[in-house]
């Protein structure tokens, strides 16, 4: 029988449904019916609802919709922590402004071939990133004849970045760049050799921290890691990892070739 509740009762055709005196009619409320129960084993309609909740089965979700609901809050957290491409490509602008005192205005900012080499590269990672590697190569070429700078469509570049002049830059695929960086032209972010990456996680380019400076016509080549905060003066070598700022002994490149033993 159904009560209130919306529950169907678990009691037979020969129990007795009465309204409990005082219970305002069809409100729901309270304990609208007394299913003929046992007295002092508690409440009549509590009794209905506790037997339909053990005798009802359980359903177990299908394993294939656990895992389409498992994408989606992926997918939504990695959206909610990763900037949108406008943003990006917004605070990068806002860098040529607070970086380079040259620029006057926004306007001219726009100009600016090092943030238009980068918003190139930002949105042909996107591509990459989604499997378009023809479309990306296509954005890099495109870049490279507009800024002169040719930056993979697979490395990875952080936040408010900015590149001076920008002419002259490289930097490769496996590449992975923090937040606030600064390059001068002519820098190097490359590799040894000709390996290959392959399953091992090896990788061939450097990996930088954040709020690193590399200068005019500088070179970091291979798998080394350059700490957070590093400055890498004009014209070095770099091809052993530095450590942060800050943590000793800290290194800074300063002369013409800092190698590896």
């Amino acid at each position: 029988m159904p009560s209130a509740y919306g529950f169907h009762t678990a009691a037979g055709p020969g129990a007795s449904a009465t309204r409990v005196p005082g219970a305002p009619p069809g409100d729901g409320c309270g304990e609208p019916f007394d299913i003929g129960s046992t007295p002092g084993t508690g409440s009549p309609a509590a009794q209905a609802i506790g037997a339909v909740r053990r005798d009802a089965p359980h359903p177990t979700p299908h394993p294939g919709a656990l895992r389409r609901i498992r994408l989606r809050v992926t997918r939504a957290s990695a959206a909610a922590e990763t900037p949108s491409l406008p943003r990006l490509i917004r605070e990068d602008l806002q860098a040529v402004l607070d970086r380079d005192p040259s620029c006057s205005g926004r306007g001219e900012a726009l100009l600016h071939a090092g943030w238009q080499g980068l918003a190139l590269h930002r949105l042909a990672h996107r591509h990459y990133t989604r499997g378009h590697r023809l479309r990306a190569a296509a954005l890099t070429r495109l870049a490279r004849l507009l800024t002169g700078m040719e930056i993979h469509a697979g490395a990875r570049i952080g936040r408010r970045a900015f590149i001076d002049h920008g002419f002259g830059v490289v930097i490769g695929e496996t590449a992975v760049i923090g937040d606030d960086m600064t390059l001068y032209h002519g820098v190097t972010l490359g590799s040894r050799g000709w390996l290959r990456d392959n399953g091992g996680g090896h990788r061939r380019h450097p990996v930088l921290g954040d709020r690193v400076l590399i200068g005019t016509g500088a070179s970091v080549l291979g798998p080394v890691t350059v700490g957070d905060g590093c400055r890498i003066a004009a014209h070095s070598l770099v091809l052993n990892d530095l450590p942060a700022a800050g943590t000793p002994p800290h290194q800074t490149a300063t002369t013409r070739r800092t190698q590896s033993h």
